[in-house]
């Protein structure tokens, strides 16, 4: 498997400035967006310096209408227990991303004739839509319909291809595509609930290695999500992973 880290995770959101320390994402016109209004740290900070840095994005978040904090710290760096308790006090939520990866030959095929898996094309945005929202309603009504329509506004246009599950016709799975010349990257990756456990998830992932070829495929999982334990039977590799923290209503 070639050379591949979290760096090769799409991002995205505008870059509003970067350095050697962080760069810094400000996204005006998706200001509730936590993960396209935040600061990547490429070398850790001292505490005393993210102290400081807490305030800088809070005037510059609240400039454009953000109401959260986040940060994202370096790749494979566990934080200290002081900076646990400052990031607890300071009533931040602490997370953290794990980085899988498996090579598109090695993904065990399936099918079934039932399950139909495509490209979403314009025709089907709102089917596409119907499952996001169910993933995305414990956001919010403002953050489902402002995410609904910039999905909606974007689909032609963005750097996602995104991709459709039907059961028996019915709209049940869906996950965004991210190619490069490199690798092919999941991401948005849901199956209704009620409709898991069906094999559903299994067909979406073979449909992804048809379109991968022999490239690696990677995802993210949330460390604390049960579906990293399937990823790791199906055969992927963890990668590595990164500690970021959220802080709402600011």
């Amino acid at each position: 498997m070639k050379h591949i880290s979290m760096k090769d995770i799409y991002q995205g959101g505008l870059v509003y400035s970067t350095d050697m320390m962080k760069t810094i994402y400000l996204t005006p016109e998706d200001s509730i967006i936590f993960d396209e209004n935040k600061w990547m740290y490429h070398r850790m900070p001292s505490l005393q310096q993210w102290l400081s840095d807490i305030d800088t994005q809070l005037q510059m978040h609240h400039v454009q209408g953000s109401h959260h904090l986040s940060f994202t710290f370096p790749e494979n760096i566990d934080l200290n227990e002081q900076f646990k308790a400052e990031i607890n006090n300071r009533g931040f939520e602490l997370g953290c991303l794990e980085m899988y990866a498996i090579d598109s030959n090695q993904v065990q095929y399936a099918e079934h004739p039932d399950i139909t898996v495509k490209f979403v094309s314009h025709s089907e945005v709102e089917d596409y839509l119907k499952v996001y929202q169910v993933f995305a309603e414990p956001f919010g009504d403002t953050y489902v319909q402002h995410s609904s329509q910039m999905i909606r506004n974007t689909h032609d246009l963005d750097h996602v291809d995104r991709v459709i599950a039907y059961y028996n016709n019915k709209p049940v799975g869906i996950l965004d595509l991210i190619i490069t010349s490199k690798c092919v990257e999941i991401d948005g990756f849901g199956v209704i609930p009620e409709f898991q456990r069906r094999g559903i998830g299994t067909i979406m992932q073979s449909f992804v290695a048809d379109v991968a070829q022999n490239k690696i495929i990677i995802l993210v999982a949330d460390g604390e999500d049960t579906a990293k334990d399937m990823y790791v039977k199906q055969g992927y590799s963890y990668i590595g992973f990164c500690q970021q923290v959220l802080k709402e209503d600011v």
